[in-house]
């Protein structure tokens, strides 16, 4: 079964790669887009926050992710 590493990029240029060296399978390459579509999925709905800071660096807010989509 072909095995696929999953990353996460958030901006260009190599140290905007979130690299997650786990692998996972999968039967064939036709479920790999809903694959990642869950994973996004999950991340959003349980992981993300978005924080802003003031110009001194102390949080002004913090979003989940969820609710902005």
């Amino acid at each position: 079964m072909p095995r696929y590493i999953f990353h996460l990029r958030f901006r260009d240029g190599i140290d905007g790669l979130a690299v997650d060296n786990k692998d996972g399978e999968l039967p064939h390459e036709a479920v790999l887009r809903e694959h990642v579509l869950e994973t996004a999925r999950d991340l959003i709905r349980t992981h993300c926050t978005f924080e802003g800071t003031d110009e001194a660096g102390r949080r002004a807010l913090t979003l989940p992710s969820s609710e902005a989509v």
